[in-house]
């Protein structure tokens, strides 16, 4: 009896392994939704997958397919197909599989706009469209903004200029930077990269917008989704990734705004720090 106990004891970490870590390799093809061209641009949008995929080691095989932003949201519908960095709606809820912790967390969403053309560092943007009537905004087809933005677009569309297609937002930048936008609504972080030097562009705070912005990992309603988001929360609520993850998220905020976000933090990656 002591041998068998004994033996269950051994035994005992190894069955409550998760399947998905046991099993052959689990397939994904991932969705990104910038061309091979302009991938650069996208590094920092691809640098806490790169960290989750070294993680997963040979438990993961993966393929990645360059899409628009709209036909990545009708390839996740389908079996085999992920994305990364993914708001949750909940409309999206409804047809879609969300991680349970976010893979992504960055600063929120800013309006960039030329420097000769300032504004005020917050910016209240329900105001600020009826008193620019004339001004355009350029934003992403088919993409989030959270519920407040979202809505706002919907009641203006008129005063939006929303672009689909491949590289969307890094076509949107071009179009700011030749004068063609008078603002757009994004990442700052993307500027460093997207930004030519040649135009001078600044960011306002869009009044309204919260401290910080989970993604998530998204997979179709399937059997092969709903493994692959448990395979994936598996990964993400290990401690050292976490930690990894906690480091890359550094990069968006000032110190302070660090300092600030650590009990947010706390709750969305909840691991010991």
């Amino acid at each position: 009896m002591k041998f068998v106990l004994l033996l269950a004891g051994l035994l005992l970490p190894d069955l409550l392994v998760p399947a998905a870590l046991a099993a052959t390799p689990l397939q994904v093809t991932m969705l990104l939704e910038f061309s091979e061209k302009g991938a650069e641009a996208f590094q920092l949008q691809r640098q806490q997958w790169d960290l989750l995929r070294a993680s997963a080691g040979d438990q993961l095989d993966v393929k990645y397919e360059h899409v628009s932003l709209q036909r990545s949201l009708d390839l996740v519908q389908q079996d085999g197909f992920c994305s990364l960095n993914k708001r949750k709606t909940p409309q999206r809820e409804q047809h879609l599989l969300f991680s349970r912790y976010p893979l992504n967390i960055g600063a929120s969403l800013k309006l960039i706009h030329p420097a000769s053309k300032p504004l005020p560092a917050e910016v209240d943007l329900a105001d600020w469209l009826l008193s620019s009537p004339r001004s355009k905004i350029g934003i992403a087809a088919g993409r989030s903004y959270g519920p407040v933005l979202d809505e706002l677009i919907q009641q203006h569309s008129a005063r939006f200029y929303q672009l689909a297609g491949e590289d969307a937002h890094s076509k949107l930048w071009q179009m700011l930077q030749k004068g063609r936008l008078d603002a757009l609504i994004d990442y700052s972080a993307r500027s460093s990269v997207l930004a030519e030097h040649s135009v001078a562009l600044r960011t306002s705070a869009i009044r309204g917008e919260p401290a910080l912005i989970a993604g998530y990992l998204v997979c179709n309603r399937s059997q092969q989704g709903q493994e692959l988001i448990n395979f994936f929360d598996t990964l993400l609520q290990q401690p050292a990734l976490q930690q990894q993850l906690r480091a890359s998220y550094q990069q968006y905020f000032s110190a302070d705004e660090w300092q600030l976000l650590q009990d947010d933090l706390q709750q969305l990656l909840p691991a010991p720090l």
